[in-house]
């Protein structure tokens, strides 16, 4: 007969760890980015200062990577996106679902190539008018990712931002 005091002791200490997807999982590709804030600081075109905090964490089950980004500005901190990485098995491609503050949802085809990620994104503002980005992702080591995000303006693709994060582990709990 088991303990129930075992099992239970046994399944929290599962529980408290984050699964990640099977080796075999496309999603394994994007396991580099979990773990720590990824930071980047910013200047506006105002001269003003803001730092840009990126974190990502497995879902409990390991077949998503959630990620948030805040900005912190002199307001103090904002969420500005949320969104989740997941493979489609139908369609046969990672996908990302993104929502940020205004309500703008943007979709995503994700194509893992080595250190890269490359995303084709549709975004949908709440009027319900759609526009393609395009996003590169590149991994720089194992403590930072050059981030580049492309938008099109009189049918040509232009840089609409591009800057680097650098990952700031957490402090493991004692």
């Amino acid at each position: 007969m088991l303990c129930p005091a075992l099992v239970l002791v046994t399944w929290a200490a599962n529980a408290a760890r984050a699964a990640e997807p099977p080796a075999d999982d496309p999603l394994a590709k994007l396991a580099w980015l979990a773990g720590g804030t990824w930071a980047a600081d910013l200047k506006g075109q105002d001269g003003r200062a803001t730092r840009v905090e990126c974190r990502f964490d497995w879902a409990e089950h390991g077949r998503a990577l959630k990620y948030v980004i805040h900005f912190k500005a002199e307001g103090g901190p904002l969420p500005q996106y949320e969104g989740i990485y997941y493979y489609h098995p139908a369609k046969k491609h990672i996908a990302m679902l993104q929502i940020d503050r205004a309500g703008i949802v943007t979709e995503s085809v994700v194509t893992a190539e080595g250190d890269t990620l490359a995303q084709e994104n549709q975004t949908t503002t709440a009027d319900g008018t759609t526009r393609p980005q395009r996003v590169k992702v590149t991994r720089e080591g194992p403590e930072a990712f050059s981030f580049k995000a492309m938008v099109q303006r009189d049918g040509q693709w232009v840089e609409a931002v591009a800057f680097t994060y650098k990952r700031e582990r957490r402090a493991e709990p004692k």
